[in-house]
């Protein structure tokens, strides 16, 4: 078979399922059959054309969505030595040159050629029956990991990069904003890097409801209730160590200078696209707090598998909706129709293996 089925994105709203041809592989390149693909937030404002890097120029249509994915290997180009056909696989979230300094290093974030999988100056992703990555932004996905759970491997590891930005320790305090994936996620993750009571703030009662059950201590819905009273509560007006804004919210960032402690920190996982007023600098500056920005999973797909493998991190909860591969462009529809029933979609492949 040399072509495959794509949902090709030509432009905002329109998204076209056609046939193209199997990319030919470089002596260093996987073949991969995807069996799964999460739909993110990110695809969503791409194919409605509100992601502020079209009007950049960042985004260049025609382009293939989906950079969730778990995969079958296919096939191997001539010189692939750490993979074979049948190998479980999920892929990284940048291609890069391999060449430079920086790929030379593994810093492949940093490499001014990089492409990102399915966003911007996109590598094609996996709204396809196939994707081709190099073998070194391949992993392994092990057989107890199941192909639903493997795409969650890449916000997982983005929640991993957050909450470790925000430096989260043992015995900490940590504020999470948005109930989304990478929210949710970053409230358990904190909870694993040893976070004696985790808040998480959000809008719609049942992700507050499920990230209850998921591994945050304490819910707060932002209608009905200030998050900086009720931390206050908690604290005894003492505040909370780290903080992880995942819900692109800039009021909520500006809020969060209220509840930080002396010598906090604060991560950014969400995309703003406006320019944040008011904010008093001040308080970072006498309060010695330290703004992190987090862009990508760098490093992180190695302890997000392991703590997969052993059990430690099971995202099935997390899994609100089930779409095949045809009805993809009603899935993104759906978005926002649907959003408050919704944590994370997963596309199946025609064809795809079962768990």
């Amino acid at each position: 078979m040399s072509t495959m089925k794509v949902a090709r994105l030509f432009g905002p709203n329109d998204l076209r399922m056609i046939d193209m041809e199997i990319p030919k592989l470089g002596a260093h390149d996987v073949l991969c059959k995807v069996e799964r693909v999460g739909i993110c937030g990110t695809d969503y404002a791409i194919y409605t054309g509100e992601f502020s890097a079209i009007k950049t120029g960042d985004v260049k249509f025609p382009m293939t969505l989906g950079h969730e994915w778990s995969a079958t290997v296919a096939e191997i180009g001539a010189d692939v030595e750490n993979f074979k056909v049948g190998d479980r696989v999920v892929g990284d979230t940048v291609v890069a040159c391999g060449n430079c300094n920086y790929c030379l290093l593994g810093a492949y974030y940093r490499c001014k050629q990089s492409q990102a999988v399915g966003t911007i100056n996109a590598w094609d992703g996996a709204y396809a029956e196939y994707v081709v990555m190099p073998e070194r932004h391949l992993f392994r996905l092990p057989d107890s990991i199941s192909f639903d759970q493997g795409t969650f491997v890449e916000p997982a590891a983005t929640s991993l990069y957050a909450v470790k930005r925000a430096d989260v320790g043992t015995g900490d305090t940590v504020l999470v904003h948005g109930t989304g994936p990478l929210g949710v996620l970053a409230a358990k993750l904190s909870k694993l890097c040893g976070a004696s009571k985790v808040f998480i703030t959000g809008r719609k009662k049942f992700k507050l409801e499920l990230a209850l059950n998921f591994g945050a201590d304490v819910a707060i819905n932002t209608l009905e209730e200030s998050f900086v009273d009720v931390i206050a509560e908690h604290t005894n007006g003492q505040g909370v160590d780290r903080v992880v804004e995942a819900s692109g919210s800039i009021e909520l960032f500006t809020q969060s200078l209220e509840v930080i402690r002396a010598g906090g920190n604060i991560s950014l996982v969400a995309f703003y696209e406006k320019m944040a007023e008011q904010v008093e600098i001040d308080k970072f500056v006498f309060g010695g707090i330290t703004l992190r920005g987090v862009a990508g999973s760098l490093g992180m797909y190695p302890p997000i598998l392991n703590l997969m493998a052993n059990g430690m991190l099971n995202t099935r909860p997390l899994i609100t909706g089930r779409y095949k591969f045809e009805d993809i462009e009603q899935a993104l529809k759906d978005m926002k129709d649907k959003n408050t029933q919704r944590i994370k979609w997963i596309v199946e492949m025609p064809s795809s293996a079962s768990d």
